[in-house]
């Protein structure tokens, strides 16, 4: 009698642990590429900041990457900025402004309702050739005791006339962390006829003070068009606590173009400032105002 009793319950265990691990692995979302995903590797790509959207277009090899990983986002700041580009007496020059959500979402509803803004060809045309509306976003992550990630999102409110290599970065404070990872980078887009396509080819930078990458913007009709970048940073050598911590999230825009290789030599990613162009290209890439998410606490 006690080794039936013994019997039964040893089975109803096996029954009860078998019923825990089936739902725990139960499909709980399905994206876009057929990609299946338990509640809690959904949340734990929600946790290293991927936005719904990104975790909707996720590619296998980034969803393996990061589906077994627990972060929190720490902070975030975005910068809305709209770019002109001006043209007088012959000479072009840019200019920036920071505008708030509202101003940024009414750019992108009225450039659904006209193409881009451009002025007619003439060295004497005085007004604004293009304008652009651009969104930055600058994330620091906690994903273990001993590192971080930072990661920049930018989202174009209105779609660029001019398209040639841009780049995307995260900048950080090197007395403090260094890079722990290769940069990931990856943009998204869709056409004018709704469909989606994507990209990673790009050229990676990784700097002193931060990582980048050089990438080419897509051709053709288009009615959204994003990327994003991300790295882990561990603690620097030697430094202990770290109280405050800064990202900055930046991006940089071609209106002409120079090729990759050209390009790599002449920017780097500086503290607290972002994209940083030599007067070589300088001329030739709209600069934003990077967006700074800080981290306050104890690290």
């Amino acid at each position: 009698m006690k080794k039936y009793l013994y019997s039964l319950v040893f089975a109803t265990l096996i029954l009860v642990s078998t019923t825990v691990v089936k739902a725990s692995n139960e499909v709980y979302y399905t994206n876009k590429e057929n990609i299946e995903m338990t509640e809690s590797e959904y949340n734990n790509l929600l946790g290293l900041g991927f936005t719904e959207k990104q975790i909707y277009r996720m590619d296998e090899q980034t969803f393996l990457d990061n589906k077994d990983i627990e972060g929190t986002v720490l902070s975030v700041d975005e910068k809305y900025i709209r770019n002109y580009t001006i043209l007088r007496n012959g000479i072009t020059t840019y200019h920036s402004e920071e505008i708030t959500e509202e101003e940024a979402i009414n750019d992108r509803k009225l450039q659904s309702q006209n193409p881009p803004l451009r002025g007619p060809a003439g060295n004497y045309y005085d007004g604004v050739v293009a304008t652009t509306t651009i969104k930055v976003k600058a994330k620091i992550i906690g994903i273990s005791n001993t590192r971080m990630r930072f990661m920049t999102d930018v989202d174009w409110f209105t779609i660029p006339s001019y398209r040639y290599n841009d780049i995307i970065a995260a900048g950080f404070e090197s007395s403090k962390v260094q890079m722990a990872s290769s940069v990931y980078f990856r943009q998204d887009w869709m056409d004018g006829n709704g469909n989606d396509g994507y990209g990673i080819g790009c050229t990676p930078k990784e700097e002193t003070n931060g990582g980048s990458a050089i990438f080419s913007l897509p051709s053709g009709s288009l009615s959204q068009l994003e990327s994003y970048l991300y790295y882990n940073v561990k603690k620097a050598d030697g430094v202990g606590t770290i109280t405050e911590l800064y990202s900055s999230g930046d991006y940089a825009h071609g209106t002409s173009y120079v090729s990759q290789s050209d390009l790599y030599s002449h920017y780097d990613v500086t503290s607290g400032v972002g994209i940083s162009m030599d007067s070589t290209y300088g001329s030739l890439y709209q600069s934003n105002t990077a967006a700074h998410a800080t981290y306050i606490g104890s690290w």
